[in-house]
């Protein structure tokens, strides 16, 4: 190295008022990048929701002059006449023909509405169940008697019913086999 030469790895040495200004740039810089992505961020959202959305078809000046006449018409004849305008009251006489239709109507679906449905008897309050009272099922009956049948089809082989003893023993304690 030689005498004059500085220290190429050695930090630069700024005064105080010459750091505020690079923070204040650098601060700057950081708003600007900021507001930057936000703004393309919404410019990138807004042309998105555009390609996303149909757009109304431009009229032509033949259209156009067709519905402010027909505005103009019906601004005319609400005002001059005094009348509501005949698109509306027809519309009106279609309703109160249907509301008459349907009166007709009505009466007999309130005579059908007063006949009783028709279901399980609705129980009120909760009443306790015992289950001894309950008959056995049909099919413990059909089991039984299958596991009978097969124990004297097949004498003195428990090969073919594996602990058919016992399962006769346990129907027979439960109270299932009388």
């Amino acid at each position: 190295m030689a005498v004059g030469e500085d220290d190429s790895d050695a930090p630069e040495e700024f005064t105080t008022e010459q750091g505020i200004k690079q923070d204040e740039e650098i601060r700057k810089v950081q708003r600007e990048n900021k507001a930057r992505v936000i703004r393309e961020g919404k410019e990138r959202r807004k042309k998105w929701a555009e390609r996303l959305t149909p757009r109304p078809q431009p009229q032509s000046s033949d259209e156009v002059k067709k519905n402010e006449l027909e505005t103009e018409a019906r601004r005319e004849s609400q005002i001059n006449d005094g009348m509501l305008p005949e698109d509306i009251v027809n519309l009106l006489a279609a309703r109160e023909k249907q509301v008459f239709l349907s009166d007709s109507d009505g009466e007999e679906k309130m005579e059908k509405k007063t006949k009783p449905k028709r279901g399980r008897p609705k129980k009120s309050g909760v009443n306790p169940i015992i289950l001894k009272d309950i008959a056995p099922a049909h099919c413990v009956e059909n089991s039984l008697e299958f596991l009978k049948k097969r124990k004297l089809q097949v004498p003195r082989s428990s090969a073919v019913l594996n602990n058919s003893n016992q399962a006769l023993r346990f129907l027979a304690t439960s109270g299932l086999l009388k």
